[in-house]
This record gives structure tokens, C-alpha cells and sequence, in this order.
């Protein structure tokens, strides 16, 4: 590699990184709009106005970005089952979120690596390892030891959002089964047409005319929604790998405290601190140990 190629390189990179946590910080803080939304208005209806939103700024972005295109797939039973399991880690997230402080959500919502490294050795038959396995039970034991039952914490809201992990799991299995071929704005679209779909027929007499303040905050989130799409679409493609941004979306935990603390005078429980540290460690070693077996493979090959 030249040194021409290796600043290029460099600088790919440290874009790539930035992107990410810009990205990521934007979905903090649309995290935040969410927990503040769902305060007052009931969770359908919240439901309901994001994914039109969604679904608005999702048929904007796909058109320009990829034409008509954006708007077909070809394996649509894959991008339903995906729809539907996106769909009810919605539900249970939504449900749970105002219960909970930020902190405490974003801890139980990295155990997904865990469940995506245990979901893969068995539907896309991924070696797990003696290692990784029990880097995963660690994992599990730091759960179980936080939220241990009897503690303060646990509660029917940390079991919602530890559900909520295991779909998002579930789903990023079925994403990595259809591949990279298929659009993204398409794939977001159908969730949302699904979340739509589901909710309305419960919506019923619950629904609460949102304030001027609300529809601002709503609007907020979707743009803030796109914009974190974008950073971190483009990130994924400059990066040299995207091994190199995966650990980056654990800022996730620093946004988290910061907006708890700022608007919600969050003040996280030494528990939740050193849980969430070893979470986070447990989860990128599982990432990087991931994206070298794949690395390997792609050696044999």
C-alpha cells in the first residue's frame, strides 16, 4: 500500500467512524422524542404516526436514491418475515419505553449480538465455538445478575425490552438471509406498512389529539430517523469493512446517559454502569470474532 493509499484509507475510515456516530446520536435522540411522546399519548397511536413518517421520508429517500428500484424486492416472503418480527419488537419496546430510563433500555437492547451469534449457528448454521459460546453465557450471566429477580430493576418492562432484543436478533438473521441486493428503503417501508396494518384496528377511541409540541416531536423523529439512515448507509459503504463501525454503535450507551441525565434526570445505578461496560465488551468480541470467521471463510475460499 502506498502512502497515497494508506492516507485514503485513513481518512475513508475515520469518515466512516464519524458517520456512525453521528448517525447513532441522531437515533438517541429521536430514542428521547419517543420516551417523551409516549408520556401522554397511547402507544398504537404513537405507533401508527411514526411509520406514516416513516413511510413518507422512506418514499422520498428510495426515489432519489435508487428510482423504482426502491420499490421491489424479490424474495417477498423474507421481506414479510421480516416485516412481522420487526413488528413485535416494536410493540414490545414501544410498550415498554416510558418505564424505563434510557440507560437500562440501551443495555438490554445490546444483548442482540448474543442472540443474533446463537440464532445464526442454528438457522445459517455459523460456527459457534467453545469461546464465543461462553462469551455469550457471560453476557446472559451480567443480564441475569443485574436484573436479577427480586432486584429493583426487574420487571415486566425489562423482560419487554429483553424480548425486544431477541427479534431485533431474529431480524438481523433474516436481513443477513436476503442479502445486500435488496433495497433498504423498500425493507423499511414494508415494516412500517406492516406496523400500520396490525395497529390500526386497536387504535379504536384511544386515540389522543397530539399538541403542536407532538407533531413537532414526531416530525423530529423521522427526520432525525433519515438523517441516521444516511449517515450510517453511507458509512457502511466507505468503510473498509464494516467490522470496523460495528462496535462504534455502542455510543449508543454514552447518548443514552447524557439525554437521560438532560432531560429526564436519569442518574444510572452503578449496576446498570459496569453491566452495561461488560455488555459491550462481551458484545464487540462476538462482532469481531464474527467478521474474522468470515474473513477466514472468504481465505479457503
Amino acid at each position: 500500500m502506498t502512502s497515497t493509499e494508506h492516507q485514503s484509507y485513513r481518512e475513508n475510515v475515520i469518515i466512516a467512524v464519524l458517520l456512525t456516530c453521528v448517525g447513532l446520536a441522531f437515533y438517541s435522540i429521536g430514542d428521547a422524542g419517543l420516551k417523551i411522546i409516549r408520556a401522554r399519548l397511547n402507544f398504537v397511536q404513537v405507533i401508527l404516526i411514526v411509520n406514516i413518517f416513516n413511510i413518507f421520508f422512506m418514499i422520498a429517500y428510495g426515489w432519489l436514491s435508487e428510482g423504482k428500484k426502491a420499490f421491489c424486492t424479490k424474495k417477498p416472503k423474507l421481506m414479510f418475515l421480516r416485516a412481522v418480527i420487526n413488528q413485535v419488537g416494536m410493540i414490545c419496546s414501544v410498550i415498554a419505553f416510558p418505564h424505563m430510563h434510557l440507560t437500562t433500555f440501551y443495555t438490554l437492547i445490546f444483548t442482540s449480538p448474543f442472540w443474533v451469534a446463537i440464532l445464526s449457528s442454528y438457522f445459517l448454521k455459523d460456527a459457534l465455538g467453545v469461546r464465543r459460546l461462553l462469551v455469550i453465557l457471560f453476557g446472559f450471566a451480567v443480564v441475569l445478575f443485574i436484573f436479577r429477580p427480586g432486584g429493583g430493576i426487574f420487571n415486566i418492562w425489562s423482560f419487554l425490552i429483553l424480548l425486544a432484543a431477541f427479534f431485533n436478533g431474529c431480524q438481523l438473521v433474516v436481513i443477513r438471509h436476503i442479502g445486500t441486493e435488496e433495497s433498504r428503503p423498500f425493507m423499511i417501508m414494508s415494516g412500517s406498512v406492516m406496523s400500520i396494518v396490525v395497529t390500526y384496528p386497536f387504535l379504536g377511541d384511544n386515540y389522543i389529539p397530539p399538541t403542536l409540541y407532538e407533531w413537532g416531536l414526531f416530525l423530529m423523529m423521522a427526520v432525525m430517523g433519515c438523517i441516521a439512515l444516511l449517515c450510517i448507509s453511507y458509512a457502511i459503504q466507505m468503510a473498509p469493512s464494516a467490522s470496523i463501525v460495528a462496535p462504534y454503535h455502542y455510543t449508543q450507551m454514552i447518548w443514552g446517559v447524557l439525554l437521560g441525565y438532560w432531560i429526564f434526570n436519569e442518574v444510572p445505578s452503578m449496576e446498570i454502569i459496569v453491566g452495561s461496560i461488560l455488555i459491550i465488551l462481551a458484545g464487540i468480541y462476538l462482532i469481531r470474532s464474527e467478521t474474522r470467521d468470515a474473513v477466514l471463510k472468504l481465505t479457503k475460499a
